[in-house]
């Protein structure tokens, strides 16, 4: 059954169809799969195959286009009629001769009233040749760019997507204790990991965890400083780090959660770039609200941050929900967005050069008066012995 209830999937559409007629858009091609899921529900995580919503101006709920297989997904977790869910033969799937951006053209062309066609450019199965199949498909030489227009609406969270990220900071706050207990002499790197998938989609007594393809990134070393890498089955020797950046779902939405543990008493340097992130976090945790820009926040940071002799180049957050990255706003420098109460982020602090490396983030809420995290794990350097 759908997340939501229908109001609010028809409130963002309605939201959607604004902003659509601000640029000029009668209809408009959604080809991000969690954007799919943000205005319709639908939950079939599929995007290797060409699918869409479609939403017209002029009604209150989009088409849903999938591909025939899907649409026993759709009619599941959609909250639309079935008569709103159309699909493609499965015949034009992975085929050599065959596009289904030609069926998607044709329904396209059959339920919109105008040309002025937007399509989200950067929908992952688009690329060059869909793209020519579906101008071709259209008669259309070009079409008006649609990103980031749903991107922007899931910037701001409902009260009701709040739960769900609420629910999920109390499964990750569990997971990485979870994972940070396993850490030990002899242990299996593949174990631990292990513990803290069974952690994530576990869940609490209350509410169980939800299904994601992202991985959980795991980095162990010495230092460990390498980004996104997960475990391989080595076992832990003393003095090495571990570098965890993991997300629980609720829904498809996430709340996310960086640490380093360290196994054996960290070096003096390793000392020193604890401290310098959990001050820069600090510095720009206290500097959110709603009224100040991405880039304000950053330079909070960055004024606590640089004076300590660490290296960090890139950016320290980014607007987080449907499927970790929702693909909003990120907190870095020249990022003009203000910010505004609601809004969620991914506030992460993490270092991975040479010979330093370290990750500490929380997932936070911003509010009329601060930041407010989903987070009640401890700040501390975290040290096993």
């Amino acid at each position: 059954m759908p997340a939501f209830p229908n109001e609010e999937y028809r409130a963002r559409t309605a939201r959607l169809r604004q902003q659509m007629a601000e640029r000029g858009i009668d209809t408009l091609l959604v080809l991000n799969e969690g954007n799919m899921n943000y205005l319709t529900g639908y939950e079939g995580f599929s995007d290797y195959v060409p699918q869409a919503a479609l939403v017209c101006q002029e009604e209150e709920d989009p088409w849903l286009i999938v591909r025939e297989m899907d649409v026993p997904c759709a009619e599941a977790s959609a909250y639309l009629s079935q008569s709103r869910i159309l699909s493609y033969p499965e015949k034009y799937v992975a085929s050599r001769q065959l596009t289904a951006w030609q069926p998607i053209a044709d329904i396209v062309l059959k339920q919109s009233k105008s040309n002025r066609i937007g399509v989200e450019l950067s929908g992952k199965m688009l690329g060059v040749k869909g793209h020519a199949a579906l101008s071709k498909g259209l008669g259309m030489a070009d079409f008006i760019d649609g990103d980031g227009i749903v991107s922007g609406l899931k910037g701001i969270k409902s009260s009701a997507e709040l739960i769900y990220m609420e629910q999920a900071g109390e499964i990750v706050d569990r997971a990485m204790e979870v994972g940070r207990l396993a850490i030990a002499v002899g242990a299996r790197e593949c174990d631990v990991g292990a513990a803290v998938s069974h952690a994530l989609y576990t869940g609490m007594p209350e509410f169980g965890g939800w299904n994601s393809r992202s991985t959980i990134s795991m980095n162990v070393g010495s230092p460990a400083n390498a980004v996104h890498l997960t475990w391989t089955d080595e076992r832990y020797k003393m003095g090495c780090q571990t570098n965890f950046e993991i997300a629980a779902f609720r829904r498809r939405y996430a709340c996310a959660l960086a640490r380093t543990v360290f196994l054996g008493e960290p070096s003096a340097r390793s000392r020193h770039v604890h401290q310098a992130c959990v001050d820069g976090f600090a510095a720009a945790f206290d500097a959110i609200r709603a009224g100040v820009t991405s880039h304000d926040v950053e330079r909070a940071f960055r004024r606590e941050f640089e004076p300590r002799g660490v290296r960090k180049e890139s950016r320290i957050g980014y607007s987080i929900g449907v499927d970790w990255t929702d693909g909003g706003p990120s907190i870095q420098e020249g990022d003009d967005t203000v910010l505004q109460a609601n809004m969620t982020f991914h506030l992460i602090i993490g270092v991975f050069e040479k010979t330093d490396g370290y990750v500490f983030s929380e997932t936070i809420r911003v509010t009329d008066n601060g930041a407010k995290s989903f987070s009640n794990m401890s700040r501390n350097l975290l040290v096993n012995h």
